[in-house]
């Protein structure tokens, strides 16, 4: 699983280091007056909309045991529902209907399973050479993932739009869809919040560009970005 998918992870805090990352990142760029340019991804109901297919590919893409995958294959064939109207069954009970899409949430498989479908992605960000440098020479942060929900770092607004492209180009191709009304992005120059028109990409899409004004609620926390950038605040505070 890649380093930055803080999902899942043994002997992890959860939403804490992302955010304690996303917050260093945010005060380094303010106090040495930076150029920051960063997005927030969001699926649309991303568990339910993971297809079957994919997720079997990626068994196969990692190596996972044969026998697990085909336990898991045969597992996922049969996974089907049926409707009801008040207690009363709307069709025949041999007529279920099948569930070709979405993944379980209640298990302890399911969440690793669905983090390693989105490993892929986290693998060409990574391999984009893109992001942002807290100090040169040092590790560059590309992006941030916990379970689906993704935040791009980089220095320039070229280099996001790079970035974008490539999420949007993988997320196509497994067929799933953004939640384009939940993503945004926002960008700093010298720091200080720059109010700009949203990002038209290469697909059909718009991402809406937050001004200084605005906030985004990230991993449950709500992200002030005028009167400090990137500052964490607890919701109700």
């Amino acid at each position: 699983m890649s380093r930055a998918q803080n999902g899942c992870r043994g002997g992890g805090r959860g939403t804490k280091e992302p955010l304690l990352i996303d917050a260093v990142i945010g005060k380094v760029v303010k106090r040495n007056r930076w150029n920051l340019s960063a997005a927030w991804i969001d699926y649309k109901k991303a568990f339910d909309s993971v297809p079957h297919t994919w997720l079997g590919r990626v068994l196969d893409l990692y190596n996972v045991d044969c026998t697990v995958r085909h336990f898991l294959g045969q597992c996922m064939g049969q996974w089907s529902t049926i409707l009801c109207h008040l207690g009363e069954r709307m069709m025949a009970a041999e007529n279920h209907i099948t569930i070709r899409r979405g993944i379980f949430q209640g298990d302890c498989l399911s969440p690793i399973w669905f983090c390693l479908s989105l490993n892929p992605l986290s693998t060409l960000l990574e391999g984009s050479e893109r992001g942002f440098q807290l100090r040169r020479g040092g590790t560059k942060v590309t992006h941030l993932f916990y379970m689906d929900d993704l935040k791009l770092f980089v220095s320039s607004r070229s280099h996001l739009m790079e970035l974008l492209n490539i999420t949007c180009g993988f997320s196509n191709s497994i067929r799933m869809e953004l939640g384009t009304d939940k993503c945004a992005v926002f960008h700093v120059e010298r720091g200080r919040v720059a109010n700009s028109e949203g990002i038209d990409l290469s697909m059909p899409i718009n991402i809406k560009t937050l001004s200084e004004a605005e906030t985004y609620r990230y991993l449950g926390m709500s992200q002030n970005i005028g009167r400090y950038l990137c500052s964490v605040t607890y919701p109700g505070n």
